[in-house]
């Protein structure tokens, strides 16, 4: 009989901690957030409380400030934001976010008042980031790093603007938040998620990988320059090695015809077309596409 109820016992628990509500089983949320609105959100759950203040950037002035308040239940948030005054803007409304991947990520269900953020990334701490930072994995002897496209948002780090991945910054803008704007537009339209290289430390060509391959355009407002994959060659023009279409040079390698000749390998064999660019003359940023 005693074994009987022991079963019993552990059958009624399973069937308790079944019927609870997911959330539960999620850690708590409280800590620092990034929004792809370009956002971070400062997050501190009570209870089944949430509350949480965000802002455009870390500036005195920021275009955008808001604060939330909502209620947890069965893996979903529900409550009202409304915009404050330390910002430019003035909306408000109502906020539905289910919670992901085991409180990692919030995903907006439902959203009124003109919000624009729909995907939260809980930012990790240095000594995390450190344990998961992607390194270099060569593929069909390429040089490239690992990123999520999902999860990049825009941050301002010691006055100046970067591209991020949680807690890794991976493109630098200094003051310029235009540029990095637009690259970020750039790199989650084109679902970018590899940044590769040849010559490192210091590289003579960088160019970016998509899921699924390559980038494949057009983007509205795109700044690119069309090329032939098939005519591009490379040659020792006043004693630089460059890669040109015809009589139009497109890349510099200086002294190094190897890296020169891979990079060209490079292009023919994902049949890129376009160099494009963001914040030309002096582009802070630029990509090739098919």
């Amino acid at each position: 009989m005693k074994a009987c109820c022991r079963m019993k016992a552990i059958l009624l628990t399973a069937i308790v901690l079944a019927a609870m509500p997911l959330s539960t089983a999620w850690a708590n949320l409280t800590g620092r957030w990034s929004c792809n609105d370009g956002g971070t959100y400062y997050l501190h759950q009570i209870g089944k409380e949430l509350h949480w203040y965000g802002e455009a950037d870390y500036s005195g002035h920021p275009a955008w400030a808001n604060v939330f308040s909502g209620s947890i239940s069965d893996g979903r948030i529900s409550g009202q934001w409304a915009d404050v005054p330390k910002g430019r803007s003035s909306g408000a409304g109502r906020l539905v976010l289910e919670i992901k991947n085991q409180g990692a990520v919030l995903r907006s269900l439902e959203k009124t008042g003109g919000f624009k953020g729909s995907r939260w990334v809980r930012t990790k701490t240095a000594k995390a980031a450190a344990r998961t930072l992607p390194q270099a994995q060569p593929e069909r002897g390429e040089d490239c790093i690992a990123f999520n496209s999902s999860t990049v948002g825009l941050d301002q780090i010691n006055g100046k603007w970067k591209i991020v991945d949680g807690s890794r910054w991976l493109f630098d803008f200094g003051s310029d938040r235009a540029a990095a704007q637009k690259a970020f537009q750039v790199i989650t339209h084109y679902r970018m998620n590899r940044s590769c290289f040849v010559g490192r430390p210091d590289p003579s060509f960088a160019y970016l990988l998509a899921k699924g391959g390559v980038p494949e355009g057009p983007m509205a407002g795109e700044d690119c320059v069309a090329f032939d994959p098939a005519r591009i060659r490379v040659s020792k023009i006043n004693n630089r090695w460059k890669i040109v279409d015809g009589r139009h040079w497109l890349f510099d390698f200086g002294s190094n015809a190897t890296e020169a000749r891979q990079s060209r390998a490079i292009i023919k064999r994902y049949g890129f077309t376009r160099s494009c660019f963001v914040g030309r003359p002096k582009a802070d940023f630029s990509y090739l596409r098919r």
